[in-house]
């Protein structure tokens, strides 16, 4: 008998069936290996939003600290992703097949994270020289939400006790025989790692941080 390889990609949160482990498959063999990558792309600074764009963008992400009919004079926006690739390996043992994980690789990170700024603020100027500076808070807070996380993805891929081999039908269930766990435990931290920056960004968008901006510059 020999082992056959397959590598399964999938994106975070689609939902796989569970599969129960049958006592032909024999449990021995080596620990599967775990590895973290963390996607961290350069900002993308955009110098010619106007006023109708930035107040569309604004309501989509519900901005904090806008009164009604208000339109920042810059966003940045931020979006997380989270992909898991399994690498199993299989062997037919008479009429099961038994898959082994071999190993799981985590890439998390930033998908998308873009800075806007009104059109109206020229190159050099004291106006967009401020928003920049408050918004690159803002694309700080983002990746720091990662950075504050990372240590408790590895850790909890270390216990999160899959079993070494399951009886499966087909790839399809191999895959899902792995996916599944995995996805839910790393849910948690992927939700908290959005929370952690939503919570900062928060903080960045107060009426009294709107404020001192504003005070860097004679006119507005």
């Amino acid at each position: 008998m020999a082992w056959r390889r397959f590598v399964f990609v999938v994106v975070f949160a689609t939902a796989l069936p569970a599969i129960a482990q049958a006592a032909i498959c024999s449990d021995n063999g080596p620990a599967p290996r775990f590895d973290v990558a963390v996607k961290d792309p350069p900002v993308t600074y955009d110098y010619n939003a106007d006023t109708a764009i930035l107040a569309k963008i604004a309501g989509e992400n519900a901005v904090p600290g806008l009164g009604k009919g208000q339109t920042p004079f810059g966003l940045t926006v931020g979006r997380y992703d989270l992909e898991i690739i399994v690498d199993t390996d299989t062997v037919r043992t008479g009429t099961v097949t038994c898959a082994r994980l071999r190993a799981a690789h985590v890439v998390i990170g930033l998908k998308q994270l873009d800075v806007l700024v009104d059109r109206r603020f020229t190159a050099g100027s004291c106006q967009r020289n401020s928003v920049v500076a408050h918004e690159r808070q803002h694309v700080d807070v983002f990746r720091e939400a990662i950075r504050y996380y990372e240590p408790q993805i590895e850790q909890a891929l270390i216990a999160s006790r899959l079993p070494k081999t399951i009886a499966v039908a087909d790839r399809n269930e191999a895959r899902a025989a792995y996916l599944t766990p995995l996805s839910d435990t790393l849910k948690p931290i992927f939700d908290a790692i959005n929370g952690r920056a939503r919570d900062g960004n928060t903080r960045l968008d107060a009426p009294a941080s709107y404020a001192e901006v504003f005070t860097h510059c004679a006119t507005w």
